[in-house]
């Protein structure tokens, strides 16, 4: 599942520095994961600085070992969905 990388700045926001990674199949679930422990304070703006793909943040600074503002990783969120009855969304066998 492809990890989204939401940084942090130096106020004002849920950390100091670092970033939150949220394991989730796209960026729109990614958005609505993250917002679900880190509401918005303005409505439609996400409460972090910036939010990266895997290569986009694996070529910025931050993932050297310095970080982001010294700081690294804060907490993982992770989208995990375990199908147990045997079908499909359409009620059809898998």
């Amino acid at each position: 599942m492809p990890k989204f990388y939401f940084t942090y700045g130096t106020s004002g926001q849920p950390y100091y520095g670092g970033w939150t990674e949220v394991n989730a199949p796209d960026g729109p679930a990614a958005c609505a994961a993250f917002r679900a422990y880190h509401p918005d304070k303005l409505e439609g703006f996400l409460n972090c600085a910036s939010v990266y793909s895997t290569d986009q943040f694996l070529q910025s600074a931050m993932a050297g070992p310095s970080g982001n503002f010294g700081k690294r990783c804060h907490e993982i969120i992770s989208i995990q969905r375990k199908v147990i009855s045997g079908e499909d969304e359409n009620g059809e066998q898998e």
